[in-house]
């Protein structure tokens, strides 16, 4: 089996579903229907999971979930098949596996929804490009970090790793930062990544400062990587209009 591109093989395959080949839209699973996929309201977080399993998953709660506690429902607009003009990915994630929160509501979970949309920019300075809801259509909204980049897809779901799989995120980190470490070392480089986690999980911030150009570096090889795994991109500049307070 090759090894995945992203964070997962899971992750891969939802890419390549959601890739636009010129179209004007795309779903994830890739029957989803618009209207029916929105919470209903006074719809509880469970009722609606179920729904939209029975729906567009054949009732089967795993067949397009990311994880096995982590699913998402995502819709996209597509502008001449190349530019991002909406993105709407709504997401459970579950205490238990998402089996047995469908069944029995066995755990508990949460709901995300990253929201990328100039139609609904809502009070001034409130919805940033992009945010991300955590409760239905209510405030608050908190703004996708990754300041300008066009790549809010990628991010969002790296969002998703780091927060929830972090093991897989760490695993991917490493992975690319040793590709290109291999690429860029000199004879007598030592690979820094090592020290950078380890100064990090023991919150020793002193070392990290000492290793701030290679911090750097790993967070670059990252960006490079990402932004090579899925190629249609937002306006990063549009981002930073609606960045508030500004952060640069």
């Amino acid at each position: 089996m090759h090894p995945s591109q992203s964070f997962s093989t899971s992750v891969d395959k939802f890419l390549e579903t959601i890739r636009p080949y010129g179209g004007s839209g795309t779903c994830f699973p890739p029957n989803l229907v618009e209207q029916q996929s929105r919470r209903i309201r006074g719809e509880n977080l469970h009722a609606w999971f179920v729904r939209l399993v029975d729906q567009f998953c054949d009732g089967e709660p795993s067949r397009w979930a990311l994880e096995g506690n982590l699913a998402v429902f995502a819709r996209f607009g597509w502008l001449k098949g190349q530019r991002l003009a909406f993105a709407s990915i709504q997401t459970i994630v579950a205490t238990r596996d998402l089996d047995a929160y469908y069944v029995e509501q066995q755990g508990e979970a949460i709901y995300l929804r990253l929201d990328f949309d100039y139609q609904t920019l809502g009070e001034p300075f409130s919805h940033p490009l992009a945010h991300i809801h955590i409760e239905g259509e209510h405030s608050p909204r908190f703004a996708l970090d990754g300041g300008n980049s066009g790549n809010i897809i990628v991010d969002y779901l790296e969002f998703l790793y780091r927060n929830y799989h972090s093991e897989k995120w760490l695993e991917w980190l490493k992975r690319v930062w040793e590709d290109e470490f291999r690429k860029s070392a000199v004879r007598g480089d030592i690979n820094p990544f090592s020290r950078i986690v380890d100064a990090i999980r023991s919150s020793q911030f002193q070392v990290l400062r000492a290793l701030a150009d290679d911090v750097s570096r790993i967070k670059r090889a990252l960006r490079t990587k990402k932004d090579t795994l899925f190629a249609p991109h937002v306006n990063g500049e549009d981002r930073l209009l609606l960045e508030y307070p500004q952060a640069r």
